[in-house]
């Protein structure tokens, strides 16, 4: 009877030392970055101050979910228990995008509807994601469609799809986290430089560039 009880103890304490390994997980968080633009990192921008509006319309539903997810290839993908967002990835892509932007655009302001305080948009920006994760070739991946609008009528201006691979430097979790949030810095220096070559021109001007703005803009 002693025995049986002793192997019971055993048991249950497996059973806890299990159950809280598999409870251990490591969270992260993205990181607004710096541009590597020197102009849009100096605030040299030259353009006068505008708001722009940022609507996130569409976010990958895999997404939505604190695991990390790694893309084995096109139809198959890893979810980790282990390694966790801190806190929704789309509300957090939103966040960091927004200071990013910022950043790059100043003394303009990049703002979601909520914090508008009433003021009027000079621009739209709507952005959809259709992927954000790593793949097998240690890259980190952020595939986008974005689009700019002007005036009271939101009249398009422009639209674009963007993918950015950026190499992860170390295979580890973090550093993918760090590969992402170069991405998403890269996509607001990209939109920065948009507006600051649209501003630049008249009204009229604006529409005739829209065509020849994919040769001045570095991918």
């Amino acid at each position: 009877m002693k025995f049986i009880k002793q192997i019971i103890i055993i048991t249950l304490i497996l059973v806890i030392v299990a159950c809280t390994s598999n409870n251990s997980a490591t969270f992260y968080l993205l990181k607004a970055t710096p541009s590597d633009d020197l102009k849009l990192a100096r605030n040299e921008n030259s353009m006068e101050r505008i708001t722009v509006l940022v609507k996130l319309l569409n976010f990958p539903e895999y997404l939505d979910q604190p695991q990390m997810v790694i893309r084995e290839n096109d139809y198959k993908l890893q979810i980790n228990e282990q390694h966790r967002w801190a806190e929704p990835i789309k509300n957090h892509f939103t966040r960091v995008f927004v200071k990013n932007l910022n950043s790059r655009i100043a003394p303009s302001d990049a703002r979601i509807y909520s914090k508008l305080d009433g003021s009027k948009p000079d621009y739209q920006l709507s952005i959809e994601v259709f992927q954000m994760d790593v793949n097998m070739d240690n890259e980190a991946v952020l595939k986008t469609e974005w689009s700019l609008s002007i005036g009271k009528k939101a009249n398009l201006i422009i639209r674009k799809i963007n993918e950015y691979n950026i190499p992860i430097e170390n295979n580890s979790f973090e550093s993918g986290v760090e590969a992402q949030s170069k991405a998403i810095g890269i996509l607001a220096d990209h939109i920065a430089e948009y507006l600051r070559i649209l501003q630049k021109q008249s009204p009229i001007k604006k529409m005739s560039l829209i065509h020849s703005l994919d040769n001045n803009i570095p991918r």
